[in-house]
């Protein structure tokens, strides 16, 4: 009687030992859903803060080159035609 009562002792004790290690196996791995799930999501958020940074980025760099561009179109033309003044003026 004893070795039988033993026997289920230590049967229950391990089957017992090997519920709680799944099931807290399984409860820690639905707990990393949702982190990662947050992790994910604020690295996205990030990427898309950065790429819309460098999108305005390049377009002001891109407005200050067309301006920069018209400055100096401007200006040649204005010498162009002060020179074209200055030569009618000689004849």
């Amino acid at each position: 009687m004893k070795k039988i009562t033993l026997i289920a002792v230590l049967t229950t004790s391990m089957i017992t030992i090997s519920s709680a290690e799944m099931f807290g196996g399984m409860m820690s791995d639905m707990m990393d859903i949702p982190k990662e799930m947050i992790t994910s999501g604020t690295d996205a958020m990030k990427d898309m803060k950065d790429a819309a940074k460098d999108s305005a980025d390049a377009v002001k760099d891109t407005a200050t080159d067309i301006k920069d561009s018209a400055k100096d179109a401007t200006t040649d033309v204005t010498k162009d035609v002060n020179e074209s003044t200055k030569t009618e003026a000689k004849k």
